[in-house]
């Protein structure tokens, strides 16, 4: 009887404890968060889409579960923020992207610095319509 009455008060509080930290966690981390991060990667499909920086510095890409990372440079990847496409080479037999491995941005290749989790890239501000002549 005793044990019982142990395993059901522990049980509810065992709960407890699994759902507070749940809520500790907190959500998903933000743009350049620094938390360190590799890309699994085992086809050309496994990359959803990509949105380079506007100098070349940095590339946001977006994996086929819908997360997003942040990946940076050793140097500027200057054909990147006119690329229509990019290519992805990793160290032989690995399932990721990694730091260290290279993106193609037609005929530049690019050395992967670092990469962090992140949100969304940055929203782009529209440009200003000009004005019509008046009549």
């Amino acid at each position: 009887m005793f044990r019982k009455t142990i395993l059901a008060c522990a049980l509810p509080a065992l709960f407890l404890a699994t759902a507070a930290s749940a809520q500790q966690a907190g959500p998903t981390p933000g743009p350049k968060s620094g938390e360190q991060a590799t890309i699994p990667f085992f086809t050309q499909s496994d990359i959803r889409t990509f949105e380079p920086t506007g100098y070349g510095d940095g590339v946001y890409v977006q994996d086929s579960r819908r997360n997003w990372y942040y990946v940076s440079f050793f140097g500027r990847c200057d054909n990147l923020p006119w690329s229509i496409g990019v290519g992805f080479k990793t160290f032989p037999g690995a399932a990721q992207i990694d730091r260290g491995d290279t993106i193609f941005a037609g005929r530049e290749r690019c050395q992967i610095a670092n990469i962090v989790h992140s949100g969304p890239p940055p929203v782009k501000p529209k440009k200003a319509k000009k004005a019509k002549p008046a009549a």
